[in-house]
């Protein structure tokens, strides 16, 4: 292994840059500090790329919750129910937030698909988690966005205070047939708030009336004619202003829009509820890239501006996801090292060249004298 620099000879018999696997310690045996050297720069420069991806993907963004209240909030989502049993208050306060859903038998929790419970029931009335996203914000009179948390349940580990909870789900399509084209707004949004004590346990459990899961009952638009086949085209041209001038703030979880949403008008059953395109609320928070998508389709083609702005971020977190994987880590990983062996044979390659030419002329230097030597004591005998 000692030998794998020297000139015209390797370990292999081959060539000195046909080094084996663990060349960097031939290299720091032969050449000690040069060596440490020749390695530290040239893996300072081969792994740039994994630090700007890992900045890209960690550093870069910051979370909207940590932001509102503390950056030693934590966050559990998809929690199973008996996960749920055990876990405690701690020094702060834990926030569980589970969602309930309309069945044949009243209300029952929404789970985590995969979980336990879900086995011991029937198949046919299974009811998990797909789409449904819960998020929450630090209650005041500023209109701070709601921070993502993730699918329910979900627990978090929050300071004493005050919290505005939102849950967002998929619209039961407002048509029998499922292909059917979109006329509502894509999500209900149901909102709740809460208090939260330190060293306390609080549960809060929100209906999802509208669930869409086969049980969800449809919503209508306000103004649709009693007994009409065809629904109504909803008036989008608020909402599509302000996609158009909405400035989209990334994020952990997607981007932070502050879009006007419609209201629903509930009934006492649940029936006969209507989604009101003429009263808008404003609804800042995080939405990821599956919300965009269904808010996109909503547009008709004629709104060329609002989609092209909407693909863009769609776009953006695509290529936000593709680097997020494991293999963008891997090959960034792995040309790191390629590339900083190929720097250190680079490097290394200089310091022996002039090492071979500072041996060549002591080499010429010692000749000379011992040739002044020997003609001296020649020419004088």
């Amino acid at each position: 292994m000692g030998h794998i620099i020297q000139p015209g000879s390797s370990s292999t018999g081959g060539s000195w840059r046909g080094s084996r696997s663990f060349f960097l310690i031939d290299v720091v045996r032969q050449y000690r500090a040069w060596g440490i050297q020749a390695i530290l720069m040239a893996a300072a420069v081969a792994f740039l790329p994994l630090a700007a991806l890992i900045w890209f993907n960690v550093f870069r963004l910051s979370s909207v919750v940590a932001t509102q209240i503390s950056p030693a909030v934590v966050v559990r989502p998809g929690r199973y129910e008996d996960e749920r049993e055990k876990d405690k208050p701690g020094e702060t306060g834990l926030l569980q937030i589970i969602c309930e859903v309309p069945t044949v038998d009243g209300w029952s929790d929404l789970l985590c698909d995969q979980d336990p419970v879900l086995r011991q029931r029937d198949p046919q009335g299974s009811i998990y988690v797909r789409e449904e996203r819960v998020y929450l914000r630090k209650a005041g009179p500023l209109n701070l966005p709601f921070g993502l948390l993730g699918p329910p349940p979900v627990c978090v580990w929050v300071p004493t205070g005050d919290y505005e909870l939102a849950i967002v789900h998929a619209a039961p399509n407002d048509r029998s047939l499922i292909n059917s084209p979109q006329t509502g707004f894509p999500f209900i949004t149901v909102l709740d708030a809460c208090s939260v004590n330190d060293r306390e346990k609080t549960v809060r459990r929100i209906q999802l009336p509208h669930y869409d899961w086969g049980r969800g009952t449809a919503i209508s638009v306000t103004g649709q004619a009693e007994g009409s086949d065809e629904p109504l085209a909803p008036d989008l041209g608020r909402l599509v202003a302000a996609i158009e001038l909405v400035t989209p703030v990334p994020t952990p979880g997607g981007y932070v829009l502050d879009l006007p949403e419609p209201t629903v008008s509930h009934t006492e059953d649940h029936r006969n509820c209507s989604v009101d395109f003429e009263n808008l609320r404003s609804v800042p928070r995080e939405w990821t890239r599956n919300q965009l998508a269904d808010l996109r389709r909503l547009l008709p083609a004629s709104e060329a501006r609002a989609r092209d702005k909407l693909w863009l971020l769609i776009q953006a977190l695509l290529r936000r996801e593709m680097l997020e994987g494991w293999f963008s880590y891997a090959l960034a990983g792995v040309s790191g090292l390629v590339m900083t062996k190929w720097g250190t044979l680079a490097i290394l390659e200089r310091y022996r060249r002039s090492e071979l030419l500072g041996s060549s002329i002591r080499f010429c230097i010692v000749i000379f004298v011992i040739s002044a030597i020997a003609w001296w004591f020649a020419g004088n005998p």
